[in-house]
């Protein structure tokens, strides 16, 4: 073995390995890199065509900054700022490339899919590259052939990329993010380990600039891949020669142990610091303490998915018992020490085990961001998918060790293969089979319930989409209002998510016209989220809807008090003023409406109405012309034209428009606005249905007569 790093030889083609004959190597690894893709293929071919899923929608399909008309610079750098709600920098490098995706097939899916697909098959053959270069570092170098490292790095990399846990990261879209921080991960530790075995100066320059670089980029892709910084001191310790004295090492090691003590008595005794996080805290049913007690137990169950990864496992939603302390439940103690003993152990081991070392250290450290303090949900299984990166390579070289024992023996050898290979095969058949549970939002969500049964979540999307979905037809909102009950005593992610659940039952109640019941039910939200806009406006609507106009303006007005700016809002206020007869109170709201939502249809509308009311009946005339262009072309936006001609005395314009609806709507398609009961009537603007119905009984038979002349 070298004595110091300079001694070490290693090749400066970014594909070499070592060997003597670099154009070899490059053949090899090539061929691995296919082998790879072809067998994750065989995984993930029926995850093409999965739908959208839960963040996918904020994050992409209701996220106009992403969707770019053009492919011009300006707006891929509006795609940089894409962060769902708000706006603002957000992931920019995986946020552009899904502009990209965005840009060249919209909301078909398997553009999405096929790049995700791509970014895991290129993160599987990189790991396979970086841990065959750990094969030439001072510690590792001249143990064992070429073949044997080679050997180690594909089985290690296959049962991570295999592993049906990965699903989360790769099949869910929006998650591009994770896939992408890996990649790149990887890419800075190549380079790293590049430039630590490179010998020239200027080459080793340039690799240490592409670790940089790429270490930029994965932080650019989520935030989670700051930790790779950290996790390059486990390289120097576990692969090369001591590279500082070993006081200057201690007293950093000390002075990093005193600064977590410090920081540990600061957060009991001054916890307001902290705020910034702890505020995060609200929103959530659990405190920090609670949080990080019981995300001790779940790396622990992360590691049992990792290694017994059968599909009935895995999910979407996981029923999570709160540790409240170290000993409720008895296994956080039990956890924890588990944890701390496998990190000890793995220090110990470092200079005889590096592998064990890097694969225990690397899990454990790449956690720390999203299972330790910061105000996250408490489980997702594609938080795995950087940690878990080495996590593998001791059973490989395990596997390795075993042939090496009995290389002579044949029958022994191929039981070893064959087992291996089973194990591979069945890797892959689970992540086939846990790729069928993401076929469809429906078919995800009830593979949770099962799996979940104590969780709200799974019941409440499924609620969703029964009610909100194709044909809500009657038993589909009941069953959906007795899944969404069910919810409310169940297990929630958010302190106010029961709020959001009483609202939903308002909501199918209204659905079902029970009006009374909706009522009730959306003031029992707005008792424990008073805050909750969603909730108040469609207290709101259902006030309209019953004719309660007086609690209604009450209502919305108590939204504007609070600074909420939606268009919606206003155009409600101007919609209410309309039907009390105030139309000179109704046209500044509707004014501000149209001024959050240029162009919107049911603004114009109610534009039109109120400026036919003031007598400016030219402008109303444009105003209902322009929301049919923008397509509202149905029996309401006709009856306002004809309505508004009347009162304008332009008989011969209402009469072209009474002539145009009975080419397009049936009789009583059209009549029915004017017909409508009162929880329908409220739902439009007013009508004059008096001066409209006595109009077309005049009308309509000499209009009639010119469709069907000679018949009376």
């Amino acid at each position: 073995m070298p004595k110091n790093e300079g001694e070490c030889v290693c090749s400066p083609s970014i594909l070499s390995m070592g060997s003597s004959d670099p154009q070899k190597n490059i053949r090899s690894t090539t061929w691995f890199f296919f082998l790879f893709f072809f067998l994750i293929f065989l995984a993930y071919q029926n995850s093409f065509q999965s739908s959208w899923q839960l963040d996918d929608k904020p994050n992409i399909l209701k996220n106009h900054r992403i969707q770019p008309k053009q492919l011009s610079l300006p707006d891929l750098w509006q795609a940089a700022f894409a962060r769902p709600g708000s706006g603002g920098f957000f992931r920019p490098v995986a946020c552009v490339s899904l502009a990209l995706n965005w840009y060249f097939g919209q909301e078909n899916v398997f553009g999405y899919h096929l790049v995700n697909f791509m970014i895991h098959c290129c993160s599987a053959w990189l790991l396979f590259l970086t841990i065959c270069l750990l094969f030439s570092t001072p510690r590792l170098v001249g143990e064992g052939s070429l073949g044997q490292s080679q050997f180690i790095a594909a089985v290690a990399a296959l049962l991570w990329a295999l592993n049906p846990i990965q699903v989360q990261a790769v099949t869910y879209i929006v998650q591009r993010m994770t896939s992408m921080a890996a990649m790149f991960s990887l890419l800075a530790m190549f380079f790293y380990l590049k430039a630590r075995l490179c010998k020239n100066l200027n080459q080793k320059r340039l690799f240490f600039l592409g670790s940089v670089i790429f270490y930029l980029l994965s932080i650019l892709s989520k935030e989670n891949a700051v930790m790779i910084f950290l996790s390059l001191p486990i390289l120097e310790v576990c692969f090369f020669d001591r590279l500082f004295p070993r006081p200057i090492v201690y007293r950093v090691a000390g002075g990093i142990i005193l600064l977590c003590v410090f920081l540990s008595v600061l957060l009991v005794l001054q916890p307001e610091v902290f705020d910034f996080i702890l505020h995060g805290y609200d929103k959530r049913i659990f405190t920090l303490n609670e949080r990080v007690l019981t995300e001790q137990r779940i790396v622990l169950k992360y590691l049992s998915q990792l290694f017994f990864p059968a599909p009935w496992r895995l999910s979407i939603e996981h029923d999570i018992t709160l540790s409240t302390s170290l000993f409720s439940p008895w296994t956080t103690a039990a956890a924890l020490t588990v944890n701390l003993l496998l990190i000890l152990l793995a220090v110990k081991l470092g200079r005889k085990q590096p592998l064990f070392c890097l694969a225990v250290l690397f899990f454990f450290l790449n956690h720390l961001v999203e299972s330790t303090f910061i105000p996250l949900e408490l489980v997702f299984e594609h938080r795995n998918y950087l940690p878990s990166l080495f996590l593998f390579l001791p059973v490989a070289q395990g596997i390795n060790f075993l042939l090496i024992k009995v290389h002579d023996k044949k029958k022994m050898t191929a039981v070893i293969i064959v087992c291996m290979a089973t194990l591979i095969s069945a890797e892959g058949y689970a992540t086939y089979i846990r790729n069928q549970a993401w076929q469809t939002e429906v078919s995800l969500w009830l593979d949770a319930v099962v799996k979940a049964p104590n969780s709200a979540r799974p019941l409440a999307v499924l609620a969703i989409k029964l009610a909100w979905g194709p044909d809500p037809n009657e038993a589909k909102l009941r069953k959906a209002l007795e899944l969404t009950k069910r919810t409310l005593s169940l297990r929630m992610s958010r302190r106010q998510t029961d709020a959001a659940q009483l609202g939903n039952v308002a909501a199918i109640y209204s659905k079902l016209g029970e009006y009374q019941h909706a009522n009730s039910y959306y003031e029992k939200a707005l008792v424990i989220a008073p805050e909750d806009a969603n909730n108040r406006y469609g207290f709101c609507v259902n006030l309209i809807t019953t004719g309660d106009f007086l609690r209604a303006e009450a209502e919305i007005t108590k939204l504007l008090e609070k600074g909420f700016v939606h268009a919606d809002y206003y155009n409600m206020m101007g919609f209410i003023n309309l039907w009390t007869g105030q139309p000179e109170q109704a046209l500044p709201f509707i004014r501000q409406a149209l001024k959050a939502a240029p162009f919107r249809p049911d603004i114009l509308i109610t534009l039109g109405k109120c400026l036919s009311s003031l007598g400016y009946y030219d402008r109303a005339q444009w105003c209902f012309s322009l929301a049919k262009q923008m397509g509202r072309k149905d029996p309401i936006v006709s009856l306002c034209i004809i309505e508004n001609a009347l009162l304008a005395n332009q008989v011969n314009r209402a009469n072209d428009e009474l002539k145009y609806s009975i080419k397009r709507f049936p009789l009583a398609a059209f009549f029915r606005p004017l017909q409508a009961p009162s929880h329908e009537k409220f739902r439009e603007v007013p009508l004059a249905s008096d001066i409209i119905i006595a109009y077309v009984r005049s009308e309509l038979p000499k209009i009639m007569a010119q469709f069907f002349p000679g018949k009376k």
